[in-house]
């Protein structure tokens, strides 16, 4: 196992660097003017010009200055805004918002994606399982934002159950967000623990449980149900990474000043330290969620083991 941890924290490295190069080339020495890129849509001047040369080292060779950046970033410093505000200050703000709001997508999709999973699994070919397989499939056909302006309208406009906007952060304010957000998740889950839980139902060891004359909710909830579990716990790890990097369209729509929503708004203006921070932060939160989820799975499987 050690050695495992080892070797997927190396590659996580070189998936980290090889991610921020890739970003901060876009960014920078991708654009035509990687000043103007700094500067966003304002026009700039030429004392501007020469300061944000100096600042950003922009006059000496582009390695040199992905390296000094990097330097920067690996010590805790995110970088500024050509306003002179530090991204980590700005982050420091948003971060609570994103991760109340994927939490509770995360959480709204575990209990409710294995709930009825579980039960359409159970009833393989019944009217819940038929029903719910529809509906899924509705979900993971419309796009997010489709989802979330209609959601918007009808239950924050018409019916008034939420709030149009949320800026304020509460848990109220924040539920129907987080139900747009994990609604492809919640899809996901759904049919993946509907699919896990319909195969272990056939498989030999439930069949000599039943022989043994096991309950079937014993047999269910002990045995079928962790078997079951080891793909869903996998893809809810990942998942939390897709949440917190997938929130970008979700906090434009609610305007949650997370972010999703920064990031949103240095991309549109073109602030490059901004975007290679938060992208940077969440590709670090992605390789160590993945990685959490892989040391799980000798926790639920004992059979599984990484050599």
């Amino acid at each position: 196992m050690l050695r495992f941890v080892v070797r997927r924290l190396l590659q996580m490295i070189l998936v980290f660097f090889g991610t921020t190069f890739i970003v901060y080339w876009l960014m920078f020495a991708g654009s035509t003017d990687p000043i103007q890129a700094l500067a966003g849509e304002r026009p700039i001047s030429d004392t501007v010009r020469r300061e944000l040369t100096e600042r950003y080292h922009l006059d000496e060779p582009f390695l040199v200055r992905y390296a000094n950046y990097m330097a920067n970033l690996l010590c805790g410093d995110l970088g500024e805004q050509i306003t002179g505000r530090k991204v980590s200050e700005i982050l420091a703000q948003a971060w609570p918002y994103t991760i109340k709001l994927g939490l509770l997508a995360l959480a709204i999709v575990a209990v409710f994606g294995i709930t009825a999973g579980v039960v359409a699994g159970i009833r393989r070919g019944g009217v819940f399982d038929n029903i719910t397989l529809m509906i899924t499939l509705i979900v993971i056909g419309v796009p997010t934002f489709v989802t979330g302006f209609f959601a918007q309208y009808v239950l924050g406009v018409k019916i008034k159950l939420f709030p149009v906007t949320s800026t304020d952060g509460t848990l109220h304010s924040l539920l129907l967000p987080a139900i747009i957000l994990g609604a492809l998740s919640l899809a996901t889950a759904i049919r993946l623990t509907r699919t896990s839980v319909a195969e272990n139902l056939r498989a030999d060891y439930v069949r000599t449980a039943r022989a043994k004359g096991l309950a079937r909710r014993r047999v269910v909830g002990v045995h079928v149900l962790r078997n079951s579990l080891i793909p869903v716990v996998t893809f809810l790890g990942v998942e939390l990474g897709n949440l917190m990097g997938g929130a970008i369209v979700t906090e434009t729509i609610f305007n949650v000043p997370g972010v999703g929503f920064q990031l949103r708004n240095a991309i549109r203006l073109e602030d490059g330290p901004t975007v290679v921070a938060i992208v940077s932060i969440l590709v670090i939160i992605y390789l160590l969620t993945n990685l959490v989820v892989d040391v799980l799975y000798a926790v639920l499987d004992p059979r599984i083991r990484y050599e």
